[in-house]
C-alpha cells in the first residue's frame, strides 16, 4: 500500500467516525423526539422516600418528613438552562395550581444560579415552592438527569417517577393517582 493510499484510507475512516459521532450527538440531543415517543417513567413498587431538608427561596426551610401523613408530594428536579425543563415548565405551573390543596409540589433546582432559576420561575409564572439543591438531593434520590419528577404519597413512598419532560395529560394522570393512593 502507498503511502497516498494509506492516507486516503485514514482520512475516509476519520470522517466516518466523525460522521458517526455527529449522528449519535444529533440525535441525542432531539429531546423533543426522544422525550415524546419513548415511555419515560420508571416501573417502581413504592419505596421508601429520602427525607431531605430544603432552603426554598421564600427563605424557609422545609423536611419531607413534614408533609407525612399529611399531603402527598411532587418533586420535580430541574434548571433554567435544560429545554426539556422549559418544555414542561408550563404544564407544571398549571397542573400545580389545579390540585394546589391536595399534593404540594416541590422544585428542586439543580446546577443553576439564583437569578437564572428564579427567571425562569417567573417567566412561567411557577407558584409552588422551589429551592436549590445544596446537600445532595438528587444523588440521595439517584436522579440521573433533568427533568425528573417523583410522585411521594403522604406515607413517605415513591410511588412514580418520570424521567425527562411530562406532558401535562402524563402529570394529571400520575398526580390523581398519587392522590388516590
Amino acid at each position: 500500500m502507498t503511502k497516498s493510499n494509506r492516507n486516503f484510507f485514514l482520512m475516509l475512516a476519520a470522517i466516518v467516525l466523525a460522521a458517526a459521532l455527529g449522528t449519535v450527538i444529533i440525535m441525542a440531543s432531539d429531546s423533543s423526539d426522544a422525550i415524546s415517543t419513548s415511555p419515560a417513567s420508571a416501573n417502581l413498587k413504592p419505596e421508601p422516600a429520602p427525607d431531605f431538608e430544603l432552603t426554598l427561596f421564600s427563605g424557609k426551610t422545609i423536611k419531607l418528613r413534614d408533609f407525612e401523613g399529611k399531603k402527598p408530594v411532587v418533586l420535580n428536579f430541574w434548571a433554567s438552562w435544560c429545554p426539556p425543563c422549559r418544555e414542561e415548565a408550563p404544564e407544571f405551573a398549571r397542573v400545580s395550581k389545579d390540585f394546589k390543596d391536595d399534593v404540594e409540589f416541590i422544585g428542586i433546582i439543580t446546577n443553576d444560579t439564583q437569578k437564572d432559576a428564579q427567571a425562569f420561575i417567573d417567566e412561567f409564572g411557577i407558584t409552588y415552592e422551589n429551592g436549590h439543591d445544596t446537600s445532595g438531593i438528587g444523588q440521595a434520590y439517584k436522579v440521573t438527569g433533568i427533568p425528573e419528577t417523583f410522585w411521594i404519597d403522604k406515607d413517605g413512598q415513591i410511588i412514580d417517577r418520570w424521567i425527562g419532560a411530562i406532558d401535562e395529560a402524563g402529570l394529571i394522570s400520575r398526580t390523581k393517582r398519587l392522590i388516590e393512593n
